[in-house]
């Protein structure tokens, strides 16, 4: 490595542990347990999230820091798809619309979130909604100067972002997690719906045909034919079929390789992350 070139890594943060690799080797560097350095876990927006990133940084006996990529697991974010009629005139109207949606959904004030969209003028968009004291510490670690943040994205995202080359113009895109997944309706190349089943059983193939067909029917949409499947893909059938759905599945060096409980979430985040 030159000497002036900065060495990067990658941390994932799990629902229950976070995890630093070294970004080219994919080494582990350190884990730790997340319920013991944050306070107010339960409800991820008031949460803060400074003790336990400051926690595992001191643990990679790195002084000097460096440049950081971080990947946080589905359970922390909140998605959903924001309809936006002709008129709207600027940003802020844009975010009182994201706003009044969330709180329509989830039941709740908006404020503690950061609500991130490729924002337009018109038509749909897939509206991501972070913890604003997790974006708020990754942006002062940046401006303490030792560790660099790259980007800050949720797994789904950062998924969808390395793969994007290899997902069908149409069909269901699911990112599959540990005990969940984020089930994306993809239609003309453009995602149309979202939800994040979560799962206290491993997800299996046939399950998760079934909960995709009720998906489909309860919202109204014809099934696809065509599933893509992402992340910590579970055991697949033979015939490359799932509820009458063809599968497409990410090929290439940049598939992390899980076995089943071979592996924290948190590891598997930070290994996926290495490839942004």
């Amino acid at each position: 490595m030159l000497p002036w070139r900065r060495k990067l890594f990658s941390l994932g943060i799990g629902l229950k542990d976070m995890s630093v690799v070294d970004a080219h080797s994919q080494r582990l560097i350190t884990a730790l347990p997340l319920a013991e350095y944050l306070p107010g876990a339960a409800t991820p927006a008031t949460a803060d999230w400074a003790p336990s990133i400051d926690a595992v940084l001191a643990q990679t006996n790195m002084p000097s820091g460096g440049d950081m990529v971080l990947t946080i697991s589905d359970a922390w974010v909140r998605y959903f798809m924001l309809d936006i009629p002709e008129g709207v005139g600027n940003m802020a109207e844009l975010h009182a619309l994201a706003a009044g949606r969330f709180e329509s959904l989830f039941g709740s004030s908006p404020e503690g979130w950061k609500l991130e969209a490729d924002w337009k003028a018109s038509g749909q968009v897939l509206v991501c909604a972070l913890p604003n004291r997790l974006v708020d510490v990754a942006a002062t670690l940046s401006a303490a100067g030792a560790w660099k943040i790259r980007t800050i994205q949720p797994y789904a995202l950062r998924l969808q972002s390395i793969f994007h080359s290899q997902i069908p113009n149409d069909g269901w895109l699911c990112c599959f997690a540990r005990r969940s997944v984020v089930a994306m309706l993809v239609v003309a190349g453009e995602i149309v719906h979202v939800r994040r089943f979560p799962s206290v059983a491993p997800l299996t193939a046939v399950g998760m045909g079934g909960l995709l067909a009720a998906e489909a029917m309860r919202i109204g949409a014809a099934t696809p034919e065509v599933l893509c499947a992402l992340g910590i893909v579970p055991k697949l059938p033979d015939d490359g079929q799932v509820g009458g759905m063809r599968l497409v599945v990410a090929r290439g060096s940049k598939v992390v390789q899980v076995k089943q409980g071979r592996m924290s979430e948190s590891m598997c985040l930070a290994r996926q992350g290495a490839f942004a």
